[in-house]
């Protein structure tokens, strides 16, 4: 088995490794070790060298050994410092946020809890209602309290009215398929005889799911100073 000397230095913290060089279609398996000061670092890899030249390598593990007596050690697992980066989502589309407002608009509208509740990611959803006094509602069963009460029991009807159209600037991509929506909106409240329009400020942050939808992660809605007025 041919020997290889390897170069290692940290940097920030982490290994970096100088790899040697191997003959066309080696196969090796190599315990490498680089002794600075009063430490030393092992690290066990295979590596291959393919015909055109280039070596593939699969790191296992990596043991540092502190200390002139040796009296302590630590094995870490190198597979986070040869991996590549993740691949970003693609920025979220005006288009997409469209789609989930208007989705949540027809819910509400139709009074359907179990649809306007199915817009919010299940498990990590968030919700600040606009006629909750305090507290943030979080998952499905806690976001379902508050539309069972606005929808069902507090009025007959519901009908939000956004911005007619959503502009690039409306919203903020905030990476890994995420994006804030944010601005102003009314509601048309009525109960019995008496109807009412409330005027109130929102934002919305949406994630794409792996189904390709987004759902809401963070919805905060809020009275505006003009507050709740009748017709």
């Amino acid at each position: 088995m041919p020997s290889a000397q390897f170069i290692t230095r940290l940097t920030r913290g982490k290994p970096t490794l100088c790899l040697p060089s191997y003959p066309a279609a080696a196969t090796t398996r190599e315990t490498a070790t680089s002794v600075r000061g009063a430490s030393s670092t092992t690290v066990p890899l295979i590596f291959q060298r393919n015909n055109n030249a280039r070596v593939s390598f699969r790191p296992q593990t990596l043991t540092v050994v502190s200390g002139s007596a040796r009296s302590s050690h630590q094995t870490v697992n190198l597979f986070g410092l040869f991996s590549r980066k993740k691949k970003m989502a693609a920025p979220v589309t005006v288009q997409e946020v469209e789609a989930a407002r208007d989705a949540w608009i027809a819910a509400v509208k139709k009074g359907s809890v179990d649809e306007t509740v199915g817009c919010y990611d299940p498990d990590a959803g968030k919700l600040l209602g606009t006629v909750d006094l305090d507290g943030v509602r979080t998952g499905k069963d806690k976001i379902r309290e508050y539309f069972v009460g606005f929808l069902e029991t507090n009025y007959d009807t519901v009908v939000p009215n956004f911005p007619a159209t959503i502009a690039e600037g409306d919203i903020q991509q905030l990476g890994d398929g995420t994006v804030a929506y944010s601005g102003y909106y009314t509601f048309d409240l009525g109960k019995g005889s008496t109807n009412k329009v409330a005027n109130a400020k929102f934002t919305y942050i949406y994630r794409r799911g792996a189904d390709g939808k987004l759902k809401i992660l963070l919805h905060n809605s809020g009275f505006t100073p003009a507050g709740a007025v009748e017709k």
